[in-house]
């Protein structure tokens, strides 16, 4: 019987480049690990793609590019979708039984009006599970720390910086700082875990190259799109898929899981 992490793995190489896929994979394995309350609220759902390979039809998506949520609405994998801004959620208070957000933090300024909006919709009791990165991902990237030990420091943050305007990457604190931001909000964390091993962060950076095929489908059609054979396919779960099943020791993402007080 296949391991969840293989599960979600092979999923993700059915729709993501091998990088992403190999990301999105761990996150995925984690958040299986929270049973999460209905209605679910999925924050930054983009064209549905984690929800597609999680698998679990999600009662609520929010996003702020009306492209993708069109792209999302044809997937199915939404009961409903909302154009908007996370950080102004139009939804009433304790609306929801559980949010989730996959990576989405660090694409957003001003992050403490978001968490203050997951606050208020979530319901009393409510489940909270978050992915976000941590200023530890690009120190344990591939190319930029290769540059400055060559001393191309100059390229080395440039590179950074085209990095962080193409995916639009606001917001990298400390791992201390997202806890501190959660718990101020009114939050009761009850899991903090570090995930997203230095050999994904540094996989993920080496085959970010070979995205570009994938990329080129997402402006024509939406969405991203990958063509891999069964033997491909197999091969490469082969050889990666113990970096998914890892438990990780020290990530350059945290993985929390937070609970709105029930009073």
């Amino acid at each position: 019987m296949r391991s969840k992490s293989e599960k979600y793995l092979r999923k993700y190489l059915s729709i993501a480049p091998l990088g992403l896929a190999l990301w999105r994979s761990v996150e995925a394995k984690h958040l299986s690990t929270v049973k999460l309350k209905r209605p679910i609220l999925d924050i930054g759902c983009g064209w549905g793609e984690f929800a597609e390979a999680f698998g679990e039809k999600i009662d609520m998506g929010i996003d702020i590019a009306p492209k993708d949520l069109y792209v999302a609405a044809k997937g199915g994998m939404y009961k409903n979708l909302t154009l908007a801004d996370a950080r102004d959620l139009p939804f009433r208070e304790n609306s929801y039984g559980s949010i989730f957000s996959i990576s989405t933090f660090e694409h957003i300024k001003d992050t403490s009006k978001l968490l203050k909006e997951m606050y208020r919709v979530l319901m009393p009791g409510g489940i909270l599970a978050i992915t976000m990165e941590t200023d530890e991902v690009d120190k344990n990237t591939f190319y930029r720390p290769f540059l400055k030990n060559i001393g191309l420091t100059s390229l080395s943050n440039w590179l950074t910086l085209a990095y962080n305007t193409k995916f639009h990457r606001h917001t990298l604190p400390s791992k201390k700082k997202w806890i501190k931001d959660i718990r101020k909000t009114g939050f009761k964390i009850v899991l903090v875990k570090d995930i997203i091993s230095p050999t994904i962060t540094k996989l993920y950076d080496i085959l970010i190259l070979t995205s570009w095929p994938a990329q080129i489908f997402r402006r024509i059609i939406g969405r991203r799109k990958v063509f891999r054979p069964k033997i491909l396919e197999d091969f490469l779960v082969k050889i990666f898929l113990k970096y998914v099943e890892e438990n990780e020791k020290i990530g350059t993402n945290l993985f929390i899981v937070a609970k709105k007080s029930k009073s």
